[in-house]
């Protein structure tokens, strides 16, 4: 009977299935002409992006305070707003000498030219990959004035390793600003932790030292109300004569 009853309870119990988050994201196809553009994409797109989807989808879920979440972001915001108005700024200083000195600078064909397709799971992916596709725009007004003849082959090359360089130091200060803001997280986390175990364990030593007062009361009361044993009183009827 006993094995009839635990046989109906495991076929009512609902089996548990593992599912697997679903996150949305968009494909978005961009061509990158340039070498160091190229570099950028490969070596950090992917990384950087899986970060800012942490920032955007799982960090507000674990984080109760605003102005930490406010902060994090805002660090990041600024990051890439900052990069993509250095970028705009270098394009615009070489068209101005370029207008300035009366070259033209005609629109180059490359030999490696590259479609790729990103995948962006956040908002925020998106901007690190318009860094990507000004940053080859960059490159190739770059390559038009050197070709132009107005910018020298050492100039060009480091050009080309700045620019690059800074890109991926973006990404780069991105996955630090997340993996900061997880531990911290993770930090308060167990501090909060030790603190709830630490005040259960003050509530139980206070409540085990009332128990034990009380006991102590109860214990003082009893011996005081516990009544005396008096002392029988002599018989006052004569004794019996002893016969002789």
């Amino acid at each position: 009977m006993a094995e009839k009853t635990a046989t109906k309870k495991a076929e009512k119990q609902p089996v548990k299935r593992k599912v697997e988050f679903s996150n949305p994201y968009v494909l978005k196809t961009v061509s990158l002409n340039t070498t160091p553009a190229q570099l950028v994409y490969e070596a950090a797109f992917d990384e950087c992006a899986v970060s800012m989807r942490n920032l955007s989808s799982v960090l507000p879920a674990l984080i109760k305070d605003q102005s930490d979440m406010m902060a994090v972001n805002g660090s990041v915001e600024h990051l890439l707003n900052k990069a993509m108005a250095d970028l705009r700024g270098e394009s615009a200083r070489i068209k101005k000498i370029a207008d300035d000195n009366g070259i033209e600078m005609g629109k180059l064909n490359y030999t490696n030219a590259l479609q790729v397709q990103a995948r962006l799971t956040c908002n925020k992916a998106a901007q690190y990959l318009q860094i990507i596709v000004e940053l080859d725009e960059l490159i190739c007004l770059v390559h038009s004035a050197w070709f132009a003849g107005f910018i020298a082959d050492d100039a060009k090359s480091g050009l080309e390793r700045q620019w690059r360089r800074k890109a991926i130091g973006v990404a780069a200060e991105i996955r630090s600003i997340t993996n900061r803001a997880f531990r911290a997280h993770a930090k308060n986390t167990a501090t909060e932790a030790d603190d709830a175990l630490h005040s259960e364990a003050a509530q139980a030593l206070h409540s085990e030292a009332l128990n034990s007062e009380a006991s102590e009361e109860k214990a003082g009361e009893a011996v005081a109300v516990k009544p005396k044993r008096t002392k029988k009183a002599a018989s006052t009827e004569p004794a019996e004569p002893v016969a002789s």
